[in-house]
């Protein structure tokens, strides 16, 4: 499998359980980014990118991407004007929003400058997948926004280049290991 991870921290873990987690999941795989929240210092968002994590905050303020350091701001609701929110963000922050199942917000971040775009596939129950039509349309990333099983990350694989690991991998550093690690063996 030639995907890279998608990492989604839970609002509530904290700074040094993420990190351990983290550290234990880019040892054995291909970890690109990790969504965090702003409940995190300047040292813990260096560390993470001293993993080779793209930090992204979720949902803040675009000045605590800039106070943090961080490499850019996820965003979940999908009424903010990206536009707006990228005039607020340092120079090269990324941004990416979380469109659900909507076609027509995935658009709409497109042409608004979004770095990626989220889909929530499993609440989505007819036609093709939208990760894979987003890929085939558009240029920017289409990134499964779901926990994925192994089952489903063979599915997902053919179609995205991000996988989110299942959230079991939060549990500990060595769950974090063996979730990456078996989703590296398929």
């Amino acid at each position: 499998m030639a995907v890279r991870f998608f990492l989604v921290a839970p609002a509530a873990l904290g700074a040094k359980e993420t990190i351990a987690c983290a550290k234990a999941a880019c040892a054995v795989g291909d970890c690109a980014s990790i969504v965090v929240h702003e409940n995190l210092k300047q040292e813990d968002v260096a560390a993470l990118q001293e993993l080779g994590l793209a930090v992204l905050l979720a949902d803040c303020e675009p000045r605590i991407v800039s106070r943090l350091r961080a490499d850019g701001l996820h965003v979940s609701k999908t009424e903010h004007n990206l536009l707006d929110l990228r005039m607020s963000l340092p120079k090269d922050a990324m941004i990416g929003l979380d469109c659900g199942t909507s076609r027509h917000n995935a658009m709409e971040a497109a042409e608004q400058g979004a770095d990626y775009v989220g889909f929530r596939q499993k609440t989505h129950h007819e036609g093709e997948p939208l990760v894979k039509w987003w890929n085939n349309l558009a240029q920017i990333p289409g990134v499964p926004l779901d926990p994925a099983t192994p089952t489903e990350a063979i599915i997902l694989s053919k179609q995205s280049d991000f996988i989110r690991p299942s959230d079991d991998m939060w549990q500990s550093a060595d769950m974090a290991t063996k979730v990456i690690t078996d989703l590296g063996k398929l």
